[in-house]
């Protein structure tokens, strides 16, 4: 019993101080999360140059907007358009069918194939998916999910997409996706859902307004302003979930091995064991706190790149 409790009080210290880490780093996560969304946020609703001067959009959560800029509504600028309805008798196998694009093949703005659906059904040209579609979720049990989004690239073209998303096709794509990502989209978003269903029906999606600039110069430079800020960010949370992945896979051999004897724990040393308010207080830093943090990630990045 001696040795037990010595083996639990052991795994109790080093997961606490694991579990410690890995919040630490997932609320380093959170804010490069929010400075991504306002980057994002302040590029397709005040453009990149701070001295432009500005009129009042009209709209009172937008506020004020480049001078030069256009309010409008989503339909002007594309056409919305329902996805597909299959029955269960038509599913079939990848090699024999056409690939249903679903919420799940949506992550991180991302289109992925980890979980994918094939019909034999025959598909509308128009339901088929084109370069450049932003792909949308527009039906879900889970209010947070209504609206993430993806563009269509070569990939992912010429397949099929199902009644719970809707495709926006339009030719200011890059524009709009950053849109549908900003937190001016995600304001409208009180429209979505009802006391019965979440969902973003196309009549909402169209009336939906974006304030965008006229000029598709401007609108390119800043979408190349957005993908270089956000690339950065990008890979400072990939380089993140690595470490985690790797802490939580060193956690599970941990345990593994001391509770099946191959370490030897029993004249362990064990420093100041930190309590749960430990941790809860050092979550809870002060915004310089956090910044010095994400600058030691950033830092981390960068040497990481100039290794590759």
């Amino acid at each position: 019993m001696e040795e037990q409790e010595k083996i639990a009080n052991f795994l109790d210290y080093k997961t606490t101080k694991i579990d410690r880490f890995i919040a630490k780093k997932k609320q380093l996560i959170k804010l490069l999360n929010e400075q991504k969304a306002g980057i994002i946020n302040d590029a397709v609703t005040k453009g990149l140059n701070p001295k432009a001067k500005t009129k009042p959009s009209g709209i009172e959560w937008l506020g004020k907007i480049p001078e030069h800029w256009e309010v409008r509504k989503i339909k002007s600028l594309g056409n919305a358009i329902i996805g597909l309805t299959y029955s269960p008798l038509e599913l079939t196998d990848a090699d024999k069918g056409t690939l249903v694009l679903r919420s799940s093949n949506v992550q991180q703005g991302k289109i992925t194939y980890d979980d994918c659906v094939y019909v034999t059904t025959s598909i509308p040209e128009k339901k088929r998916t084109r370069i450049g579609d932003i792909l949308i979720c527009s039906r879900n049990g889970s209010v947070n999910l209504i609206g993430k989004n993806a563009i269509i690239n070569e990939k992912s073209s010429n397949q099929t997409f199902g009644a719970f998303m809707t495709v926006f096709r339009s030719d200011n794509f890059e524009y709009l996706h950053y849109f549908f990502n900003s937190a001016s989209f995600k304001a409208q978003s009180g429209l979505f859902s009802t006391s019965t269903i979440n969902q973003l029906t196309t009549g909402i999606l169209n009336n939906i307004l974006v304030a965008i600039p006229s000029n598709t110069t401007e609108q390119t430079a800043i979408i190349a302003y957005i993908e270089k800020e956000t690339t950065t960010i990008n890979k400072t949370i990939a380089t993140i979930e690595k470490e985690i992945a790797l802490v939580q896979e060193y956690r599970t051999a941990l345990i593994a091995e001391a509770v099946t004897g191959k370490i030897d724990v029993r004249e362990y040393k064990f420093a100041n064991i930190e309590t749960n308010k430990d941790l809860e207080e050092d979550l809870n830093l002060a915004p310089e706190d956090l910044e010095d943090e994400l600058e030691d990630q950033n830092e981390i990045n960068y040497q990481q790149q100039e290794i590759e």
